[in-house]
């Protein structure tokens, strides 16, 4: 068995192409994605914790339509989010092997503030913008 073989990228090749760019620095974008992930983070903290499960559904839903104003308008869009954004910030500092499943991003979701900004800050820490 070839070393090798253990020590792959935490990317993999299909993630992977040099690209030269011009524009604002990628310690920016991904301080914006910070922020928005942070903020995102909150929205599922506070829609789990403030918003009823009998949410009535708006006026332009049938009566009785089979879903869920908090699941299906609320939360489902929010994870959707979130579940994007989580991504995108781990490929932008090269540590998309950190998140396998969506499992872990449901417990990232899940996670208290605190807990969130520190694995933030690990992933702005042990990754790099710079490849």
């Amino acid at each position: 068995m070839d070393i090798d073989d253990f020590m792959k990228s935490t990317n993999g090749p299909a993630y992977q192409k040099n690209e030269s760019r011009n524009g604002p620095p990628l310690t920016y974008v991904g301080e914006k994605l910070r922020y928005a992930l942070e903020q995102c983070h909150d929205l599922l903290q506070g829609i789990e914790s403030c918003v009823p499960d009998s949410l009535p559904l708006p006026d332009d839903y049938q009566e009785g339509a089979p879903i869920s104003a908090k699941q299906d308008l609320l939360k489902s869009p929010a994870w959707a989010s979130f579940h994007y954004q989580v991504t995108a910030f781990v490929a932008l500092f090269n540590m998309l092997g950190v998140v396998k499943s969506s499992k872990d991003i449901e417990r990232l979701g899940q996670m208290p503030e605190a807990d969130f900004k520190k694995w933030l800050d690990f992933i702005e820490r042990e990754g790099s913008v710079l490849g």
